[in-house]
Protein backbone atom coordinates (compact mmCIF):
# COMPACT_ATOMS: atom_id res chain seq x y z
CA UNK A 1 0.00 0.00 0.00
CA UNK A 2 2.48 2.34 0.99
CA UNK A 3 4.63 1.61 -2.48
CA UNK A 4 1.49 2.63 -4.27
CA UNK A 5 1.29 5.72 -2.36
CA UNK A 6 4.91 6.50 -3.24
CA UNK A 7 4.80 5.59 -6.90
CA UNK A 8 3.44 9.12 -8.29
CA UNK A 9 5.96 11.20 -6.27
CA UNK A 10 8.66 8.85 -7.86
CA UNK A 11 6.94 9.09 -10.99
CA UNK A 12 7.14 13.00 -10.39
CA UNK A 13 10.75 13.22 -8.98
CA UNK A 14 11.63 11.69 -12.63
CA UNK A 15 10.23 13.97 -14.56
CA UNK A 16 11.47 16.69 -12.44
CA UNK A 17 14.84 15.29 -13.09
CA UNK A 18 14.82 14.82 -16.80
CA UNK A 19 12.84 18.22 -17.06
CA UNK A 20 15.84 20.17 -15.07
CA UNK A 21 18.06 18.64 -16.64
CA UNK A 22 19.10 21.78 -18.77
CA UNK A 23 18.55 23.92 -16.27
CA UNK A 24 21.99 24.88 -15.30
CA UNK A 25 23.95 26.82 -17.69
CA UNK A 26 26.53 23.98 -18.13
CA UNK A 27 23.63 21.97 -19.18
CA UNK A 28 21.41 24.12 -21.49
CA UNK A 29 24.96 24.47 -23.43
CA UNK A 30 25.18 20.99 -23.86
CA UNK A 31 21.98 20.42 -25.24
CA UNK A 32 22.66 22.78 -27.56
CA UNK A 33 25.78 21.43 -28.75
CA UNK A 34 24.84 17.96 -28.16
CA UNK A 35 21.91 19.16 -30.88
CA UNK A 36 24.16 20.62 -33.24
CA UNK A 37 26.97 18.02 -33.20
CA UNK A 38 25.48 14.44 -32.06
CA UNK A 39 21.81 13.97 -32.29
CA UNK A 40 22.03 13.48 -36.15
CA UNK A 41 23.79 10.21 -35.48
CA UNK A 42 22.56 9.11 -31.62
CA UNK A 43 19.00 10.98 -31.93
CA UNK A 44 17.51 14.32 -30.44
CA UNK A 45 16.30 12.15 -27.26
CA UNK A 46 19.52 9.54 -27.16
CA UNK A 47 17.63 6.83 -28.88
CA UNK A 48 20.33 5.79 -31.03
CA UNK A 49 19.72 5.00 -34.94
CA UNK A 50 19.20 1.33 -36.09
CA UNK A 51 22.35 -0.56 -36.17
CA UNK A 52 24.95 2.14 -37.08
CA UNK A 53 24.76 3.86 -33.95
CA UNK A 54 23.98 3.26 -30.23
CA UNK A 55 21.66 4.74 -28.07
CA UNK A 56 22.70 7.49 -25.10
CA UNK A 57 19.53 6.85 -23.99
CA UNK A 58 19.78 5.00 -20.07
CA UNK A 59 22.93 3.02 -22.08
CA UNK A 60 24.50 0.23 -20.15
CA UNK A 61 27.99 1.30 -21.86
CA UNK A 62 28.50 4.80 -19.87
CA UNK A 63 25.91 4.65 -16.71
CA UNK A 64 27.50 6.15 -14.18
CA UNK A 65 30.60 5.95 -16.33
CA UNK A 66 31.08 9.58 -17.31
CA UNK A 67 35.16 8.67 -17.66
CA UNK A 68 33.73 5.82 -20.11
CA UNK A 69 31.66 8.83 -22.13
CA UNK A 70 34.47 11.41 -22.19
CA UNK A 71 37.10 8.60 -23.37
CA UNK A 72 34.69 7.94 -26.34
CA UNK A 73 34.39 11.54 -26.83
CA UNK A 74 37.77 12.35 -26.85
CA UNK A 75 39.56 9.56 -28.34
CA UNK A 76 36.48 8.20 -30.66
CA UNK A 77 35.37 4.73 -30.73
CA UNK A 78 36.54 2.18 -33.89
CA UNK A 79 35.31 -1.26 -33.46
CA UNK A 80 32.87 -3.70 -31.94
CA UNK A 81 31.04 -2.79 -28.72
CA UNK A 82 28.08 -3.69 -26.77
CA UNK A 83 25.26 -1.06 -25.28
CA UNK A 84 21.93 -2.44 -23.64
CA UNK A 85 22.62 -5.87 -25.05
CA UNK A 86 23.20 -5.12 -28.44
CA UNK A 87 26.01 -5.14 -30.80
CA UNK A 88 27.77 -2.00 -32.43
CA UNK A 89 30.44 -2.42 -35.00
CA UNK A 90 31.40 1.29 -36.47
CA UNK A 91 33.47 4.20 -35.72
CA UNK A 92 32.62 7.61 -34.36
CA UNK A 93 35.48 10.12 -34.51
CA UNK A 94 37.26 11.82 -31.70
CA UNK A 95 34.94 15.41 -30.84
CA UNK A 96 36.79 18.57 -32.22
CA UNK A 97 35.14 20.49 -29.77
CA UNK A 98 36.50 22.08 -26.70
CA UNK A 99 37.34 21.26 -23.56
CA UNK A 100 34.78 22.95 -22.05
CA UNK A 101 31.88 22.34 -24.78
CA UNK A 102 32.74 18.59 -24.25
CA UNK A 103 32.44 18.60 -20.71
CA UNK A 104 29.01 20.41 -21.49
CA UNK A 105 27.93 17.44 -23.49
CA UNK A 106 28.82 14.88 -21.32
CA UNK A 107 27.14 16.49 -18.10
CA UNK A 108 23.96 16.82 -20.61
CA UNK A 109 24.24 13.72 -21.63
CA UNK A 110 24.71 11.54 -18.13
CA UNK A 111 22.03 13.82 -17.25
CA UNK A 112 19.37 14.03 -19.18
CA UNK A 113 19.67 10.83 -21.09
CA UNK A 114 19.20 8.67 -17.74
CA UNK A 115 22.64 7.64 -17.09
CA UNK A 116 23.33 8.96 -13.21
CA UNK A 117 23.88 12.20 -13.58
CA UNK A 118 26.77 14.10 -12.21
CA UNK A 119 29.38 16.89 -13.10
CA UNK A 120 31.85 16.96 -15.53
CA UNK A 121 34.25 19.46 -15.57
CA UNK A 122 37.22 20.58 -18.29
CA UNK A 123 40.01 18.88 -16.21
CA UNK A 124 38.00 15.72 -16.81
CA UNK A 125 38.25 16.16 -19.95
CA UNK A 126 41.85 16.81 -20.03
CA UNK A 127 42.34 13.57 -18.34
CA UNK A 128 40.48 11.67 -21.01
CA UNK A 129 42.48 13.06 -23.44
CA UNK A 130 46.22 12.25 -21.73
CA UNK A 131 44.52 8.94 -20.57
CA UNK A 132 46.53 6.22 -22.32
CA UNK A 133 43.91 3.54 -23.97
Amino acid sequence: MDTIRLLPALVAGLLYTAASAADTPQAANGQKIYESNCAACHGKKGEGRGAAFPPLFRSDYIMNKPHVLLHSMVKGINGPIKVNGKSYNGFMPATAISDADAAAVAAYIMTAFGNGGGTVTEKDVRQAKNKKP
